[in-house]
């Protein structure tokens, strides 16, 4: 599940009003996950609640993902993510992973001091770079993108701390598209990730990700190729998001 709340751009470290912001307290996005065509789980991401840690302003966001009952006898997945985002800074303050996927389980908690340049997990910390983002962050940092920087430029990096190591992502934007969902269809950008800097994705993998044309830039696909197939997820529901969607029915 960890490539669904991965992301995206690398911009240069601002400061952000809420005002300015695609999204608010509230935003839910739920989807279907799909092998070959054959719905084999869903996932959620909410904006729960505003909350302030160590004194700093955050939102506090939720990503979940598992697999239906039927296929859990196969491989089950039971993953919940969560990050605390500092509201101005568009950067994570805590970051809490949970994750069981078959027989293998991962518990984590890191704690980011930007202001030393370091993330804390356990007794252990590690040294980041000033803009540096978690698997969940990410994807709400690079909703701030302005597409004409965008256009121009054509890739961007970010730098993300992930399994006690950083690594340095560039996504490269593809084309405009349209994506049909079942409340019509969807102006997107799509996007590829690619990783310098050790592997996210085994070799063979590829990943593709829509991100609505509008002044939401909500996640809508997102689509990877393994050996064995293609998995796809798509939103089916959305609530709370701050402007209307680009639909065309």
């Amino acid at each position: 599940m960890r490539g669904l709340f991965l992301a995206f751009f690398l911009f240069p470290l601002t400061t952000y009003s809420q005002s300015d912001l695609p999204y608010k307290v509230g935003e839910y996005s739920a989807f279907d996950i799909s092998f070959k065509g054959i719905k084999v789980g869903s996932a959620e991401m909410k904006i729960e609640k505003q909350i302030k840690i160590n004194g700093v302003s955050t939102f506090h966001i939720i990503g979940k993902g598992r697999t239906a009952s039927f296929f859990d006898w196969f491989f089950k997945v039971r993953d919940v993510y969560e990050t605390y985002l500092d509201t101005s800074k568009i950067r994570p303050v805590k970051f809490v992973r949970d994750i069981h996927e078959g027989g293998y389980e991962k518990k984590q908690q890191y704690i980011f001091k930007h202001s030393v340049g370091k993330v804390f997990w356990k007794d252990t910390s590690y040294v980041i770079f000033p803009t540096t983002q978690d698997m969940l962050s990410a994807l709400f940092y690079a909703r701030t993108f302005n597409k004409n920087d965008l256009l121009q430029k054509k890739s961007f990096f970010v730098p993300i701390f992930m399994d006690e190591e950083n690594y340095s992502l560039e996504i490269l934007y593809l084309k405009d598209e349209k994506v049909k969902t079942n409340f019509g269809e969807v102006n997107c950008m799509v996007f590829k990730p690619k990783m310098q800097e050790g592997r996210v994705f085994e070799d063979g993998e590829e990943m593709k990700i829509w991100i609505s044309d509008d002044r939401n830039r909500l996640l809508i696909k997102v689509e990877t190729q393994i050996w064995a197939g293609s998995i796809k997820a798509i939103l089916v529901k959305h609530q709370g998001v701050k402007y209307p969607l680009s639909i065309s029915k």
